[in-house]
């Protein structure tokens, strides 16, 4: 049995499309859905960029001695 690869593939009838013209619809509530929940991530997206501006310069800060001067005072020294 030999094989033309030459030929391009025919599907069997039995699995062929029955609506060939069908174009699958979305509901009102599905499309809404959708929707808030791309805003949600968009929201969420701006949130963490905001964040990151934010508080990177005060973990800068905090890693680099920014505030590290020793305690002095008689109270912070009692054990």
């Amino acid at each position: 049995m030999s094989i033309d690869t030459n030929k391009p593939y025919k599907v069997p009838a039995e699995y062929e499309a029955k609506n060939k013209d069908f174009v699958p619809k979305m509901k009102a509530s599905s499309k809404v859905i959708v929707i808030l929940s791309g805003i949600l991530i968009i929201a969420a997206f701006v949130g963490l960029i905001v964040a990151a501006i934010i508080g990177i310069p005060k973990i800068i800060e905090s890693v680099s001695g920014g505030n590290s001067e020793p305690e002095t005072s008689q109270e912070s020294n009692q054990a």
